[in-house]
């Protein structure tokens, strides 16, 4: 009888020890998208201190923009709420600012947010559009883009294929 017991003590720990992860995986990220119509001249910019970009060109008339953002591991264990409550401000406000025919992408104005939350982008571009991309700490990506493309990572690779542009990528 004590081993039924002990068996299910052990199960219910490993359940709720399984549950109580998941909940803070859950927390800990976060996507947005945010649509914006261009003209097929565009200029792209993308400044990201932590993630992956990605960045496609396509005949389309609008940049599209996907991110998953991710809070660091230690804040969401320690601070679910705080977790939560980062990625909601992200997500109300993305680090997308429109200018005319430029679009820049991923630079987090607050101390806090750059400090503890990683983005990472897959941007849709018009073909046509110039792209400039800097990671300082991900990969950079980009492809079918036929305009000027200049790609750096810091610390990261940076590919550059199916494009027309005399670009070549800093690999710096």
């Amino acid at each position: 009888m004590a081993y039924h017991s002990q068996r299910r003590l052990v199960s219910g720990l490993l359940l709720f020890a399984l549950l109580g992860y998941s909940a803070v995986s859950i927390a800990a990220t976060g996507t947005f998208k945010k649509s914006i119509a261009v003209n097929a001249n565009a200029i792209v910019e993308v400044s990201n201190l932590q993630g992956n970009v990605i960045v496609r060109g396509a005949d389309v008339d609008k940049v599209t923009i996907r991110a998953r953002i991710e809070v660091d591991k230690r804040l969401a264990k320690t601070s679910p709420q705080k977790a939560a409550k980062l990625i909601g401000a992200i997500r109300r406000s993305p680090p997308v600012e429109t200018i005319e025919n430029r679009i820049v992408i991923g630079e987090l104005k607050k101390h806090t947010h750059q400090r503890y939350a990683t983005i990472s982008y897959d941007i849709q571009v018009p073909s046509k559009a110039t792209v400039k991309v800097h990671s300082v700490s991900g990969d950079v990506r980009v492809s079918g883009v036929s305009g000027t493309v200049d790609a750096t990572s810091d610390k990261g690779e940076v590919s550059v294929a199916e494009t027309t542009s005399d670009q070549v990528p800093d690999r710096s």
